[in-house]
């Protein structure tokens, strides 16, 4: 074993000095100290301070090598290194190869992805940062409300006239902008995001609104799909309360903050902006029912269990509510209208997370033909569960057979595109270096399915 050790050692002594010359010779110091720094990643420096000593101490005996030194050249060479989780006492809890080590870190990133991102991203990205020192502006809730109520039926309005003169069906509310254009000042807008940011937590339309301007998009909600369904509940709602939407809500919003100005400037002196809405609409528990029924029952999500925990719910939360122009003090069960869109809106996105857990287990047992319980979770952004650092990937038949059963009349071409989409999102320009995916994962499903308004199309 010391013969093989010196002759091993004395190759790499050939070709290069000892560490001892090194340090006795100028021109030897000129040797790329890299090379050295990678042979003590393999423990060749000990190695040949072991050999030094051998030779120099003839009479020394064979059993000083011990542990590391007994290990032969080529071993080491061959030997591999790992990143490694342990325990205190020395427990290996997880190990991994270091040449993965690159996909170990995409993934903490990914299961992290909005550890990092700041609340209404889109919006505030847009935005000056503040002064340092400097406290943000603060309006009267009269302002709030008003400018509450003026982005989203504004942006309500908008998004109807473009659905109905567009035949492709692909029409997205990019509500972040629309707020940014609804108002002409930054210290106006920083005013509304704090202000909603601070009502969103107990009143029912600040967070609806709060939800738009978040707009959160791919595998996470809410995504245009939310919007779209918030449009199609605003149509239902409007349908069952006739003459009494056209009286409470109609076009009595404001289309800016300009015709904000002019409210308050003619009310001079008067907290609020005048009697331009009604303080609360409240919505006939027997209309919401049947909105309810519409929503989530007779069209496109059809799951009866889902109408009727719905329904119990809404009974939990009506109140009796006289009419204006009534005495009877039974008064008839109502829902106040921002409250029945938040609960119905909730429902949607709890029912949006499951459908979007089940399209991931398609995907899943297209690829490998078993579940691997890797899949997207409302509780938590972070993922703790055991994973797989490579994700199923599905090829392009597998593709076409998810979205056929997810939409039957779905054409090849809107296929086609959805593929080639997820492609390029797995398969960026930076990733070029890289041997490519051979397929699409849930994740790259999820951002063509945004793009393309997948969701609602279907519908």
């Amino acid at each position: 074993n010391t013969k093989k050790l010196n002759d091993d050692t004395n190759v790499i002594m050939a070709a290069y000095p000892p560490l001892s010359e090194m340090n006795q010779s100028d021109e030897n110091k000129c040797i790329d100290d890299q090379l050295y720094s990678s042979f003590e990643l393999y423990g060749i420096d000990i190695l040949e301070y072991s050999a030094n000593k051998r030779n120099n101490l003839e009479d020394d005996d064979e059993s000083e090598d011990s542990g590391k030194d007994s290990v032969s050249l080529q071993d080491r060479i061959n030997s591999r290194l790992f990143v490694v989780r342990e325990t205190p006492f020395g427990d290996i809890l997880w190990k991994c190869p270091i040449e993965q080590s690159d996909s170990v870190a995409e993934h903490l990133v990914e299961s992290s992805h909005l550890n990092h991102r700041l609340n209404c991203h889109s919006f505030r990205f847009m935005l000056p940062s503040l002064e340092e020192g400097n406290r943000p502006p603060v309006r009267n809730p009269s302002w709030m409300k008003e400018c509450m109520k003026g982005t989203l039926f504004s942006a309500f309005k908008v998004y109807a006239t473009d659905r109905s003169v567009n035949s492709s069906g692909i029409v997205r509310m990019n509500f972040p902008e629309h707020v940014y254009v609804w108002f002409d000042h930054d210290d106006d807008r920083w005013a509304f995001y704090f202000g909603l940011k601070k009502l969103s937590v107990c009143d029912s339309l600040a967070w609806i609104v709060y939800k738009l301007l978040d707009d959160k998009d791919g595998e996470e909600y809410p995504g245009e799909h939310f919007f779209a369904f918030l449009s199609d509940a605003l149509d239902e709602i409007q349908n069952q309360m006739g003459l009494l939407w056209s009286r409470c809500i109609g076009t009595r919003y404001f289309q800016n903050i300009q015709e904000v100005r002019k409210e308050a400037e003619s009310t001079s002196g008067v907290e609020g902006f005048g009697d331009c809405f009604v303080d609360a609409v409240w919505l006939p528990l027997k209309l919401a029912n049947e909105a309810t029924l519409r929503l989530f029952g007779s069209g496109w999500i059809r799951s009866p269990s889902l109408v009727e925990s719905l329904i119990e719910r809404l009974h939990e939360i009506a109140l009796d509510v006289p009419e204006s122009n009534s005495k009877d003090d039974a008064g008839t069960p109502s829902i106040e209208l921002f409250s029945f869109i938040q609960t119905i809106l909730k429902c949607y996105l709890a029912y949006a997370n499951k459908r979007n857990i089940l399209i991931c287990a398609m995907i899943d047992t297209a690829v490998t033909g078993e579940l691997t319980g890797f899949y997207p979770s409302a509780s938590t952004s972070a993922r703790t569960e055991e994973i797989s650092i490579d994700k199923p990937k599905a090829s392009f038949p597998e593709f076409c057979k998810i979205l056929k059963t997810l939409w039957p009349a779905v054409a090849l071409k809107e296929i086609a595109t959805m593929y080639r989409i997820a492609s390029d999102e797995e398969y960026p320009r930076s990733q070029w270096s890289r041997a490519p995916p051979r397929g699409v994962s849930f994740c790259g499903f999820a951002v063509a399915a945004e793009r393309r308004c997948f969701f609602t199309r279907l519908r």
